[in-house]
């Protein structure tokens, strides 16, 4: 599984929410640049099947490899 459809997303999504206590809070600018990163990236997620389910993870923007705020 190296994609994530919009239905598994949000399945993913309302689980992480749930976990977090029900709702989470971030900001306008973490919204878009999670949204539509740059530097040509059109899926950030890495996505790895395990042996009881899936393992998420977010590939760093160039931004953040280069270590610039």
């Amino acid at each position: 599984m190296a994609y994530l459809s919009d239905v598994n997303l949000r399945a993913v999504l309302v689980v992480l929410v749930a976990r977090a206590g029900g709702s989470i809070e971030i900001t306008n600018e973490e919204l878009y640049g999670a949204m539509m990163p740059g530097g040509g990236h059109h899926e950030r997620f890495l996505l790895a099947e395990t042996e009881s389910g899936i393992q998420l993870s977010i590939q760093p923007s160039q931004q953040e490899k280069a270590g610039s705020s």
